[in-house]
């Protein structure tokens, strides 16, 4: 029989898509690219701005009280396997409740629709407790399991993380992977906040800047293509873009700083499709629009 899980992932992809639709309206584009595709630039609007992937993942019920983030060690491989840029961030709950995730709201007089919402309440808010890692961190925490894997075949999975709560709901005992030490984890709130500046280093994002931009050196450090993007959004906002403009793509290092990247296409390879016999991937596709970046600039709350 199927596990049961506490939020069926589909409910999460739609749920983010909400979140960053109200969050960045028009200046978010979203893409949902079949399992092993990479990104390709020429899925992205025509304005400078940043692309990242999400694959999302929940939690799995596995006694009373514990849940387990489940990932599958063929995808990881994989994912590892990519150049930094084409890697995505592991999104999933970080629970404060027993067991399924609708049998709790409805407990407390609440629809497990609204939780896709900030009116649902403080705690309750799907936002308030998602967390992402890279993949990076999440492949760090099961090194040896990978190691021992070693290849894209998919279908074997392993616990990222137990969450115990069956003592306490507010501090619930954490176990990592095969004792791993715990990785340093984001909010998904923080995230966000943190993207719309430079981000960290280690970070995969993806940057697209008009040509001009790289006309005189082709390696940028990580704070200079942030004030270049945060150019390019004033120039929008003043009316001063040119839709015509020709736009170039940074990809990053493993020191945070960007260099120039072919176009028009960074796959020219023909995209894999889904095949029935496979586990799906659950990405998503972000792009912010440069003038996203400005949120703090023009002192928007942040959402």
């Amino acid at each position: 029989m199927p596990q049961s899980v506490s939020v069926p992932e589909k409910t999460l992809e739609h749920w983010s898509s909400q979140y960053l639709t109200y969050r960045y309206r028009s200046k978010a584009a979203l893409w949902w690219p079949t399992s092993r595709e990479d990104i390709d630039v020429r899925w992205l609007p025509m304005r400078p701005g940043k692309a990242v992937q999400i694959e999302l993942k929940t939690t799995t019920l596995a006694g009373a009280g514990l849940h387990d983030v489940l990932v599958d060690l063929g995808q990881l491989w994989e994912y590892r396997q990519r150049p930094i840029w084409q890697q995505p961030f592991y999104a999933f709950p970080w629970p404060d409740w027993p067991g399924n995730l609708t049998a709790v709201a409805i407990a407390n007089g609440r629809p497990v629709t609204e939780l896709g919402f900030g009116r649902s309440g403080p705690g309750w808010w799907f936002a308030d407790w998602m967390v992402v890692l890279t993949a990076a961190q999440v492949a760090g925490v099961l090194y040896k399991e990978l190691l021992a894997h070693g290849c894209p075949k998919r279908g074997s999975k392993r616990r990222l993380v137990r969450l115990d709560l069956s003592r306490s709901l507010s501090n619930p005992v954490v176990t990592w992977g095969s004792g791993a030490t715990w990785p340093q984890f984001v909010r998904w709130r923080d995230f966000w906040t943190e993207l719309e500046q430079c981000g960290r280093v280690g970070w995969p994002q993806l940057i697209r800047l008009p040509a001009w931009c790289t006309r005189v050196q082709d390696h940028l450090p990580r704070l200079k293509v942030a004030g270049l993007l945060r150019e390019a959004a004033s120039m929008i906002e003043m009316g001063e873009w040119d839709d015509d403009e020709q736009l170039v793509t940074l990809l990053p290092d493993a020191d945070g700083n960007y260099d120039l990247a072919p176009d028009p296409g960074l796959n020219p390879d023909e995209p894999h499709t889904d095949r029935a016999d496979e586990i799906p991937d659950h990405r998503q596709v972000v792009f912010l629009e440069a003038r996203a970046l400005l949120s703090r600039r023009y002192g928007r709350s942040r959402r």
